[in-house]
């Protein structure tokens, strides 16, 4: 059922009852996610940064998305590679040459880097939770090592990006002797067969490691007319987090939270009503006329009353 915010209220009328997860479970990852102002009711939220689209991914722009994400009253955020490393695409720099640059960067950068970042997250209280970075075959071994290296520093659990299962496969054996996983995020291009979209791909890409773990995109499995609540209840203990947000299915547009077809409210207390430790990360991809905080703050107290 497609609810719009105007109908709301009257769905918060009704319970959802769920069975508790094992107290271990909740335990280890109350010990990994301490409390934040983005805990609400058992449902640990973040935001996609994505979101703000009128503010350049660069970490020349990094205080003031941290600044952004105190104002939004997040606590947890998936934090891109882009905002915290170099660019080095200077005018007259070739894509190789750039490339290079950054790769030789990422094997020694400056002593304390990482850890500088760290305290400036500390200090206005968001932790990392997944480190967005898209690795691809250009990457050499030692170079994915070191981003999860410095991903580690940073606190997030686990990297996450954009990739298919041919470099999943590649993958395999990295997060692990970090202690971290890899987040599987799913698209809707049903037609690459590369591409995590159904739920058979995702699953198979789950099936390479256990240290591979999923980040449901709900638009995007929305879009590709996957069943959410389906996948939720036969994999959530495979999930790490899902990016919320709302689509038309169909391969439909991009809508605000209640206007499109993803079963927003349903998901989110399924997590709260079963203790699930899957972080649920805020994202939109719809156009505004609004300035984007406030976007972001309609949709997170959109989510905060499904959850009261």
């Amino acid at each position: 059922m497609t609810l719009t915010r105007r109908g709301f209220g009257k769905v918060l009328l009704a319970g959802v009852s769920g069975f508790a997860a094992p107290r271990s479970a909740r335990e280890a990852f109350a010990q990994t996610h301490p409390p934040n102002r983005s805990l609400i009711n058992g449902v640990q939220f973040g935001l996609q940064p994505f979101c703000y689209h009128d503010l350049a991914m660069t970490r020349e722009n990094r205080g003031a998305l941290i600044r952004r994400l105190v104002r939004n009253g997040m606590g947890m955020v998936e934090l891109h590679a882009t905002w915290v490393e170099p660019r080095f695409n200077d005018p007259g720099v070739s894509a190789a040459a750039a490339r290079d640059s950054l790769r030789a960067w990422r094997l020694s950068p400056p002593a304390g880097y990482y850890r500088g970042i760290r305290k400036e997250l500390d200090d206005a209280g968001i932790a990392v939770f997944t480190y967005y970075v898209n690795f691809d075959d250009s990457y050499t071994d030692a170079e994915i090592d070191a981003t999860f290296e410095g991903a580690k520093i940073l606190g997030a659990r686990g990297c996450v990006g954009s990739f298919g299962l041919a470099v999943s496969r590649r993958l395999v054996p990295f997060p692990g002797r970090h202690g971290m996983f890899i987040g599987l995020h799913n698209h809707d291009n049903l037609s690459d067969p590369d591409a995590y979209a159904s739920e058979a791909s995702m699953v198979t890409g789950l099936s390479m490691s256990p240290d591979f773990k999923m980040m449901l995109d709900t638009r995007h499995f929305t879009a590709a007319d996957g069943d959410c609540v389906g996948f939720l209840e036969r994999h959530h203990d495979r999930i790490a987090g899902m990016h919320v947000g709302d689509r038309r299915k169909h391969n439909g547009r991009s809508a605000p939270f209640g206007e499109g077809d993803a079963p927003i409210i349903e998901l989110l207390r399924m997590v709260r009503d079963n203790r699930w430790p899957i972080v649920a990360l805020l994202e939109f991809e719809h156009g505004t006329l609004r300035p984007e905080v406030e976007e972001v703050d309609l949709m997170f107290d959109y989510c905060k009353r499904a959850v009261a």
